[in-house]
């Protein structure tokens, strides 16, 4: 057995190199995973899905019209 003498990744697509764009999109990402993060630990809102669950939902009030 010939292990990787027919292997040829010449053709091969790789990912473009980040642009700035994504650079800045995955800051706010990040920063707005920071913010909700934050913002569970101050009402002690559980980390988890399954600990979640047994809380009570928060009414964010902004809910769509007739």
């Amino acid at each position: 057995m010939t292990v990787g003498k027919d292997f040829d990744d010449r053709g091969a697509v790789t990912d473009p190199a980040p642009t700035e764009r994504d650079r800045e999109l995955s800051e706010l990402v990040d920063d707005l995973e920071e913010a909700v993060e934050a913002e569970h630990e101050a009402q002690a809102v559980p980390g988890n899905a399954a600990e979640r669950a047994h809380t009570t939902p928060t009414d964010t009030g902004d809910d769509a019209p007739d």
